[in-house]
């Protein structure tokens, strides 16, 4: 009997502290989406099912956001909310819940849905029309083709720059070299200057298009700067995972992203990249394989298989596949890779 006491003043003081730590608890809610993985082809619908077992304190509100919109708001402790897919581009998308019990107490949870092109994406091949001199010390990092002339950027630590010259024979009208601490990225014209990227130095450069004379520089977000290119409006630029991002070249900031999607998943390691009337060409990193990518959301048109190109008798001191340019003129691509000893005039077939 003389322990009775002590045994009842420590349940007491448990029953205190279980009250005490309900008031407080966060309001936890589950998150299910309709579809396995989570993943939904681009055009289906989807149901997000909202569910919580927690039921003191009483959860007096659930707020539901897709990409921080709002989209239900709900008293209820469990609800269902039937989605579109054409309402958004495929990608990554954050579903996220916002509960709040009567205590005021709030508890956020979330999770990503994943819309996929619902495109399956043609395979093309190349002919080759021409194949001309490449510099072999240019490890090609960026392509184009302006006013007749082909402009490179390289890449390499010490070795970066920016060189112009004649596509036919190879001839050099003008260059520019980076400073040694700068590894040059993609390249692309716009409005009279050439953009430069850099690849983690967070930094671009833009030029005189004629002159090469710097006159601008700009920061990014990115950690890595990869390929770069433009639509006449914005500058295009890839970092290596598989989005794209669409910067303004007025304030350098980023306006809208795409995610680079076919049936099958997300396409990562997008690099050199080339824009032509509503597509962009995307050199995928270490293969042999062009993305062809439709402009307005991201979705794989087709795949160009670019293999056998360069003669593996030539592929002692070469390294990927990368460089490609478009001539307006002649309606054909020039394409290039790292080291090559040769630049090749293609039409994808």
């Amino acid at each position: 009997m003389k322990y009775f006491p002590i045994i009842i003043l420590f349940l007491i003081g448990i029953a205190g502290c279980s009250s005490k730590s309900n008031s407080n608890r966060k309001p936890v809610t589950n998150i299910q989406i309709s579809h396995s993985n989570n993943i939904i082809s681009s055009g289906n619908d989807f149901t997000i099912n909202i569910s919580s077992r927690v039921t003191k304190p009483k959860i007096e509100k659930i707020e539901l956001y897709l990409n921080n919109e709002l989209i239900e708001t709900s008293s209820d402790a469990s609800f269902s909310v039937n989605i579109s897919s054409k309402n958004y581009l495929p990608g990554k998308h954050i579903i996220k819940t916002v509960a709040t019990n009567e205590n005021n107490k709030t508890g956020i949870n979330s999770v990503y849905v994943n819309i996929l092109s619902d495109i399956k994406p043609e395979k093309i091949s190349y002919k080759i029309i021409d194949r001309l001199p490449h510099n072999e010390s240019y490890y090609t990092q960026g392509l184009e083709i302006y006013n007749g002339k082909i402009y490179e950027g390289t890449g390499n630590y010490g070795e970066s720059g920016i060189f112009v010259y004649n596509p036919a024979n190879g001839n050099l009208y003008n260059e520019y070299n980076n400073e040694n601490q700068y590894f040059g990225e993609g390249i692309s014209i716009l409005n009279g200057k050439l953009y430069q990227l850099t690849y983690k130095a967070q930094k671009g450069f833009v030029y005189n298009v004629e002159t090469l004379e710097k006159i601008d520089e700009f920061s990014y977000s990115n950690k890595e700067g990869w390929g770069l290119t433009n639509d006449g409006n914005y500058l295009i630029m890839s970092d290596g995972s598989s989005q794209l991002f669409f910067i303004n070249p007025n304030n350098y900031k980023v306006e809208k992203t795409l995610y680079v999607t076919h049936p099958g998943g997300f396409v990562n390691n997008l690099n050199e990249l080339e824009y032509v009337d509503g597509v962009i060409y995307a050199n995928i990193w270490t293969t042999q394989t062009i993305a062809k990518i439709d402009a307005d959301n991201g979705k794989v048109l087709a795949f160009i298989d670019m293999s056998g190109l360069l003669p593996t008798t030539l592929r002692s001191h070469i390294d990927v596949f990368n460089g490609i340019a478009y001539d307006k003129n002649e309606d054909l691509f020039y394409v290039t890779g790292k080291w090559w000893p040769y630049l090749f005039k293609v039409r994808f077939k």
